[in-house]
């Protein structure tokens, strides 16, 4: 009877184990101190730019979609579907 108990216990500290391996490998905590790097200040100043250059991007691409005309409508008619059963 113990060697069940036994046996149940490790199974269940194995399982614990595995998804806490599974969590601090999912975590990649060896990612924060590359990211630690990369934000300097050019790095931030260089991604700032990019993202002004972008926002500039999409406010003439607005200008440009507002100074065309509204697309038209068209209604169109389709067949109806029909479906047969084969029993």
């Amino acid at each position: 009877m113990t060697d069940q108990v036994r046996r149940l216990y490790v199974l269940a500290l194995s399982v614990l184990g595995f998804f806490l391996a599974w969590a601090g490998i999912a975590a990649h905590p060896w990612a924060a101190a590359a990211s630690q790097e990369s934000t300097s200040g050019a790095a931030l100043a260089r991604y700032e730019q990019r993202l002004r250059a972008d926002a500039a991007l999409v406010d003439e691409l607005r200008a440009q979609r507002a100074a065309l005309p509204a697309p038209s409508v068209r209604v169109v008619t389709l067949p109806p579907l029909t479906t047969t059963r084969s029993s």
